[in-house]
C-alpha cells in the first residue's frame, strides 16, 4: 500500500485558546507508532492532556520541543502513513529541505581579462639592530616581541643584541602579572528551613470542589499536601526557627550577625519591617534590617543584595531569610490557587569568610508587561481596606492567571538555567543539582526536557510543602542539605520566576 507524508497540527481548543505549551514529547523521529498511541503531553488553559496519534505510521519529523509554546493549527509532527482518511493533511513541502534553485540558461562566457601585473614588492629595509637567536628566544619566552623593543643596549658581536643583554634588560623591567578576575563570591556558611505543624491535604481542599479529583490535582500540580500556619504561629516565628537551624549548621552565634535581610510578600505587619521584628526576637536589635518583595524570586534577590553588601564591606555576616504565610491570602474557593500555596520559611548565613559553600553573583531581571499575571490588588495604599459591601473581598486574595504564568515560566526557567551555564562556562553535564522555585511539577518537568538536564537532578519538594513563594528555594535547599545529598564541589543552579514578573538565577558551589 502506498504511503504519503502528512503534517499533524497542534489541536484546536476553541476560540478562546490560541496557543498550547508542549510539556513533553514521547517519541523520536523514526519511531513506528500505532493509532491512538501517546505522542506528547500538552497544556492548555490550566488543563493537561495527552496528544495521541491519529493513525499508524512512522514519525519523520518533529517541529517543536519540550517547553515550546505553539499556536493551535501549527504543524507539530510529520508522519508517513497509508491512512487514506488523513489525505487532507498531506504535506505539500518539506521545511527542512530548501526548494531547488530555478534553472537558468548560463550567460555566454566573456573573454578572460588578463590579470593586472603583480605589484613589485620592495625589499625590506635593513634592520638597524640585529639579534642573536638566543636573545630572540629569551624575549619570546618572556611573552614579548623582540621587534617592538627599542630601549635595549646591544653589546654582542657586530652590534647585535645578545642573550646577556636581554637578561639584564628583563631584570630591570617590571612585567605586570596577568590580572586575576576579582572574586565576587561569598560564603554560605549554613542553611535552614522551617514549616508549620498543620498538614492540609488535597482531600481537605477538594471538599470545596466536588467536580475535581485527587488524580486531577496531582496531574495539574504535583502537590499532595501543604502546610498551613496554625494558631500561635507567625511568619516571624517560622523565620526565627529557620535562622536558628542555619546558625547551628554554620556553628555561629547570633551575636556575630550584623544584618538581617528578609524576603516576603506577606509580612506579619507592614510597618515596621519584619526583618526588624526578627532582629529583636533573635536578640540582635542593632543589626541593619529591612524587607524586600520580589515575590517568588524574593530569596534569590535577597541573596544578591546580601552578597553585594558583603563584597562592598557594608556587612560581614548576614542573615538572608524568607517566610511566607500564603494560606492567609489564598481563596479556598478559587480552583486556580487553592491547591497551590502553602506556608514555610528558609534562611542562609552569608559571610565574608574564605572557603565554604561559594555563592556567585545572581542574575536578576523581570518582565513588568505581565504585571497582572500574579497579583493581590487589595491591601495596599490604593485600597487598604475592603469595601463595606464586601463586593471586592476577592481582591484581597492572591490571584493568578495560570495559563499565562505557565507559558512564561517554562521559557523563563529554561533561559535562566541556560544563561547561568553560559555565564560560568559550564555544560549541562557539569551541574549536579537544580534547586528551582517550587512553582508546579509540570513546569519543572517541561524545563528539564528543554534544557537537557535529567529531572532526577531537580530538588523537588512541592509534593509535600506546595508552592511557598519566596520561601520555596530556601526550603528546598535546607531540606537537601539536611538530607546530605550534596557533596563538596557540587555545582548547584538556583532559578525562580515570581510575580511582577521577576526572574532570578545563580550558581552555588557546595
Amino acid at each position: 500500500m502506498d504511503t504519503f507524508l502528512i503534517d499533524i497540527p497542534m489541536p484546536s481548543m476553541g476560540a478562546t485558546v490560541s496557543e498550547l505549551t508542549v510539556i513533553d514529547i514521547i517519541v523520536q523521529p523514526g519511531a513506528q507508532v500505532s493509532k491512538g498511541q501517546k505522542l506528547a503531553e500538552l497544556e492548555s488553559d490550566k488543563s493537561v492532556f495527552e496528544f495521541e496519534s491519529p493513525c499508524a505510521g512512522v514519525v519523520r519529523e518533529i517541529f517543536g520541543r519540550a517547553g515550546d509554546i505553539m499556536p493551535s493549527g501549527a504543524p507539530f509532527l510529520r508522519m508517513e502513513t497509508s491512512d487514506e482518511t488523513l489525505k487532507h493533511l498531506q504535506a505539500t513541502g518539506n521545511p527542512a529541505v530548501p526548494a531547488p534553485a530555478p534553472k537558468t540558461t548560463p550567460a555566454p562566457a566573456k573573454p578572460a581579462t588578463p590579470p593586472p601585473p603583480a605589484p613589485v614588492k620592495s625589499a625590506p629595509a635593513a634592520t638597524a639592530v640585529q639579534w642573536t637567536p638566543r636573545a630572540i628566544k629569551l624575549v619570546q619566552e618572556a611573552g614579548l616581541n623582540h621587534t617592538a623593543i627599542t630601549d635595549i643596549t646591544p653589546t654582542g658581536p657586530g652590534g647585535r643584541v645578545s642573550g646577556d643583554d636581554v637578561t639584564a634588560w628583563l631584570a630591570k623591567r617590571t612585567i605586570p602579572a596577568a590580572a586575576k578576575p576579582a572574586d565576587e563570591t561569598v560564603c554560605i556558611a549554613g542553611v535552614g528551613y522551617a514549616f508549620p505543624k498543620v498538614v492540609r491535604t488535597n482531600t481537605d481542599i477538594l471538599k470545596e470542589f466536588p467536580d475535581m479529583t485527587e488524580e486531577a490535582v496531582l496531574k495539574l500540580t504535583g502537590i499532595r499536601e501543604r502546610r498551613y500556619a496554625g494558631e500561635g504561629e507567625s511568619a516571624t516565628s517560622l523565620a526565627a526557627t529557620a535562622v536558628l537551624h542555619a546558625l547551628a549548621q554554620a556553628k555561629m552565634d547570633v551575636s556575630q550577625i550584623d544584618g538581617v535581610i528578609m524576603a516576603t510578600l506577606i509580612p506579619d505587619q507592614p510597618v515596621p519591617s519584619m526583618a526588624s521584628a526578627l532582629a529583636r526576637q533573635l536578640g540582635i536589635p542593632h543589626a541593619l534590617a529591612f524587607d524586600l518583595n520580589a515575590a517568588c524570586a524574593g530569596w534569590l534577590y535577597a541573596l544578591e543584595v546580601g552578597r553585594a553588601f558583603i563584597r562592598a564591606g557594608t556587612a560581614k555576616k548576614l542573615i538572608v531569610v524568607t517566610a511566607e504565610l500564603l494560606s492567609r491570602i489564598t481563596n479556598p474557593k478559587d480552583h486556580a490557587t487553592a491547591f497551590l500555596f502553602g506556608d514555610g520559611a528558609g534562611a542562609a548565613i552569608l559571610t565574608n569568610a574564605a572557603g565554604g559553600h561559594r555563592l556567585a553573583p545572581m542574575a536578576l531581571a523581570g518582565d513588568a508587561n505581565q504585571f497582572e499575571a500574579i497579583q493581590r490588588p487589595g491591601g495596599g495604599a490604593r485600597r487598604p481596606f475592603p469595601h463595606k459591601s464586601g463586593e471586592d473581598h476577592h481582591d484581597f486574595y492572591l490571584q493568578m492567571n495560570g495559563g499565562v504564568v505557565f507559558k512564561h515560566a517554562v521559557i523563563a526557567f529554561a533561559d535562566q538555567i541556560e544563561s547561568t551555564l553560559k555565564r560560568h562556562n559550564l555544560k549541562a553535564e557539569d551541574i549536579a543539582w537544580i534547586v528551582p522555585h517550587q512553582a508546579n511539577e509540570r513546569i519543572l518537568r517541561a524545563v528539564s526536557k528543554r534544557v537537557g538536564i535529567p529531572y532526577e537532578k531537580f530538588v523537588v519538594t512541592i509534593g509535600k510543602y506546595g508552592n511557598t513563594s519566596a520561601a520555596s528555594i530556601s526550603m528546598a535547599l535546607g531540606w537537601a542539605a539536611e538530607e546530605e545529598i550534596f557533596v563538596p564541589g557540587d555545582k548547584i543552579i538556583f532559578c525562580s520566576v515570581g510575580a511582577g514578573l521577576t526572574f532570578a538565577s545563580g550558581l552555588l558551589v557546595w
